[in-house]
């Protein structure tokens, strides 16, 4: 009998080893206890599923997936206390850290994708972003005024112009990225996250893609999204 039982857990770790698409996340929050969900938007499906679920005591975060195709964007949840949104490109690198009394600045690293990302979304913030976050604090100022003047009417629709011209410079500029990277996957994203104004310019952006793997999460969910 002890004999089936260690043959019985050989075989098992050979299984485990054995599954090549199974994704791992892994991570220390130092502190934390509670239930912990891993979620993604998976094809076929309306929100978000949950993949798997642990009730965490010493703040080691062991979370898997077999049916996550990567790329993909998922979501943990850390007990209610706050949803970590990032991008999953690799089966085991992903690690996620950070303490549960800063639960605000928890960390997940581990994607290169989600780096270059970043970079992307830095540009964004620096052309674009900032300026239109001063352009509204000025004319929140202006409104706030007990006496608005004809002067600060004037500056008022100058600012809703000013602000204007942003945004219609920031889509510009996202939808030169995806065309000048239509293999790239980074261009699901900015067409998910940046270009959600417009979906004729989605849907006619997805279209000349030319990225390879059209089996991700993030590739399929994005086009049932765009043809519902």
């Amino acid at each position: 009998m002890k004999r089936i039982s260690v043959l019985l857990f050989v075989l098992t770790l050979f299984l485990t080893s054995c599954n090549t698409s199974r994704v791992k996340i892994r991570g220390q929050i130092m502190g934390f206890t509670g239930n912990v969900k891993l979620m993604a938007e998976m094809p076929g499906e309306k929100g978000l599923v949950i993949l798997d679920e642990k009730s965490v005591k010493d703040g080691k975060l062991e979370l898997y997936s077999d049916v996550l195709n990567l790329p993909a964007r998922v979501w943990v949840d850390l007990d209610g206390k706050r949803t970590i949104e990032f991008i999953v490109d690799s089966k085991d690198q992903i690690w996620i850290e950070g303490k549960a009394q800063f639960i605000d600045q928890v960390e997940v690293k581990g994607s290169g994708l989600a780096a270059d990302y970043k970079k992307v979304l830095d540009i964004l913030k620096n052309k674009y972003d900032n300026p239109i976050k001063d352009n509204m604090a000025k004319m929140q100022r202006l409104q706030n005024k007990e006496k608005p003047g004809k002067m600060d009417s004037q500056l008022i629709d100058y600012l809703i112009m000013q602000r204007t011209n942003y945004l219609r410079s920031r889509a510009k500029y996202a939808k030169k990225m995806v065309e000048s990277n239509l293999s790239n996957e980074i261009s699901l994203f900015l067409i998910t996250d940046q270009l959600k104004d417009s979906l004729d310019l989605q849907k006619s952006l997805y279209k000349m893609l030319t990225i390879s793997n059209k089996e991700s999460n993030i590739y399929v969910t994005l086009g049932e999204k765009l043809n519902n």
